[in-house]
């Protein structure tokens, strides 16, 4: 989603912002989610999805398209690996300030 339409959609309260994260990965993924946990994500002008290099920037990022606060989501291995059923991600609510 480009970042005029996510704004307009954060100020119509249609989209919660969300940062996305894996443990082992060097980026990181933002944009918003739906009520029925439909991801959009933050996309650059060639419609390929943006990634930042820190969860400051896509912090940043968010907060300059009007969200407030947003959710971060860090998805592991870890229940993967010892053979966990449940697909739980790590979440929390961070305030964005900038």
């Amino acid at each position: 989603m480009q970042a005029t339409e996510l704004k307009m959609q954060f100020e119509e309260q249609n989209l919660v912002a969300v940062i996305l994260s894996y443990a082992d990965a060097n980026h990181y993924l933002a944009g918003g989610v739906d009520t029925k946990g439909n991801y959009f994500l933050l996309e650059n002008k060639n419609g390929r999805t943006e990634t930042f290099n820190s969860m400051r920037e896509a912090e940043i990022t968010l907060a300059e398209l009007g969200a407030v606060n947003a959710i971060f989501e860090m998805e592991t291995a870890y229940d993967e690996m010892i053979g966990s059923s449940k697909n739980e991600r790590c979440k929390m609510m961070v305030h964005l300030t900038h």
